[in-house]
């Protein structure tokens, strides 16, 4: 976990004041972690990074909408475009309509003719063709009654061949309006293609260049959470740089000052036992004590119902995303498919929420986690226990991880940023101690 620093300096004001397990003087004493400037500047670069994505989707977007524009202009034409074939399509179908009138009085007036044309017939065939005619003028009484017959029959003549003519222009007119009726739905169909290819042509452009620009508006979203997360990880590791750096120069002014105390103490003391020793002959010595606690060193509350129960908690956490300084709450979280607002654990937020379930209150800071408890030996680990790891694994103030031991050399941890929490080997070149809560 390279950002533990983060969750014990959040957690270590806030939670330190909740447990009687450790010695008031421990925090005091230990120095601050202090973020490194190069990690500043690196967390700032990475902001910065973002950033100049952020601002090229940016001006991608920008120069996606002006082609939008551009084609909502274009689009405005094929919509123009459709709607003129709509209105020869509406003309092709007038056409149409007028052809089949002309078509149906075409027919009327040939079946009309045709009916005629029968009566003519019929005509003749009782005697009123050429030999009727002659017949007429042979029997005719006198010269008025053959002169009054044979107009009757001329005009019965010029009534025939009126019919044949009106027949022949029944029949051209019928064809002609057959052809127009051919042609106007041609025409219609004409229209109506040239109607449907403007349409989808229309629809096609502005679907494509709306799916661009959702596309673009989603990605600078996206870009712009993750820029959050980094400018909030930037300032963070700042601030908490600078609060080190004062602390650290409180406690080497505190320091400086209990040493300068502790000189003059040992120099009474010193005087005062070389006093004693020429007064009794003899002289006395005290050994320091060790870095590391000793096994056995502190006091457990917990019980082995009440281990198992954080082991069990820690277990059905598996999977979840470590996220930075998180403790279970929903938030930004990396995950593999980009930043999520998910749940997400960090390694002592993690051991904290697992006894916590189990009605054991425990600091969200590695640092105190490893005095709120009794140290125990490697060959006395049993499920439950944290396990604890460090850069110097002589120096507790290097601790930086910690997972709940689960057998079998065993631990469940909360890895670091882009990993899930699972099960991994326990006993690591890095490993520190362990402690039973």
């Amino acid at each position: 976990m390279r950002v533990v620093w983060y969750s014990r300096l959040v957690a270590a004001s806030t939670t330190a004041v909740l447990f009687t397990v450790t010695a008031p003087s421990a925090l005091a004493d230990r120095p601050p972690v202090i973020p490194s400037q190069s990690e500043v500047d690196a967390a700032r670069a990475a902001a910065q990074a973002k950033a100049a994505a952020v601002d090229q989707v940016r001006q991608q977007l920008a120069e996606a909408a002006t082609e939008l524009q551009k084609l909502n202009d274009h689009v405005e034409a094929l919509v123009e475009a459709y709607n003129g074939a709509m209105v020869e399509l509406q003309k092709a179908q007038a056409k149409v309509a007028t052809a089949q009138a002309q078509l149906a009085a075409a027919t009327a007036a040939w079946q009309q003719a045709r009916v005629e044309m029968e009566q003519f017939a019929a005509l003749t065939y009782m005697g009123a063709g050429d030999i009727g005619k002659l017949s007429a003028l042979v029997l005719a009484p006198d010269p008025e009654a053959f002169m009054a017959r044979a107009g009757t029959l001329a005009a019965i003549d010029r009534h025939r061949q009126g019919v044949i003519a009106m027949m022949d222009a029944a029949a051209r007119d019928r064809a002609q309006a057959a052809q127009l009726a051919v042609q106007a739905l041609a025409e219609q169909r004409e229209a109506a293609d040239a109607a449907a290819k403007a349409k989808e042509a229309a629809v096609a452009a502005v679907n494509a260049q709306a799916v661009q620009v959702a596309q673009l508006t989603q990605h600078q979203q996206d870009l712009q959470a993750q820029l959050a997360v980094l400018q909030g990880k930037a300032k963070s590791l700042a601030e908490a740089r600078a609060r080190g750096l004062a602390e650290l120069a409180a406690q080497r002014a505190a320091a400086a000052r209990a040493a300068a105390e502790a000189k003059r103490r040992a120099e009474q003391q010193a005087a005062a036992q070389q006093a004693a020793d020429q007064a009794n002959g003899g002289a006395s010595s005290s050994a320091p004590a060790g870095d590391l606690p000793t096994p056995g060193m502190g006091h457990s509350i917990s019980t082995p119902q009440q281990r198992a129960g954080a082991v069990a908690f820690a277990r059905a956490q598996i999977g979840i995303w470590y996220r930075w300084a998180g403790a279970g709450e929903v938030g930004p979280t990396v995950t593999d498919q980009g930043i999520q607002n998910v749940p997400g654990y960090d390694c002592s937020g993690l051991v904290m929420r697992a006894y916590e379930s189990v009605g054991i209150e425990l600091g969200h800071y590695t640092g105190l986690q490893w005095d709120e408890g009794m140290h125990v030996s490697r060959d006395q680990l049993e499920p439950g226990d944290l396990v604890f790891f460090a850069t110097d694994t002589s120096d507790p103030s290097t601790i930086h991880h910690v997972g709940i031991y689960i057998g079998n050399g065993q631990m469940i941890d909360a890895p670091q940023t882009g990993e899930q929490i699972g099960i991994h080997n326990a006993f690591r070149p890095d490993y520190i101690g362990a402690v039973r809560p």
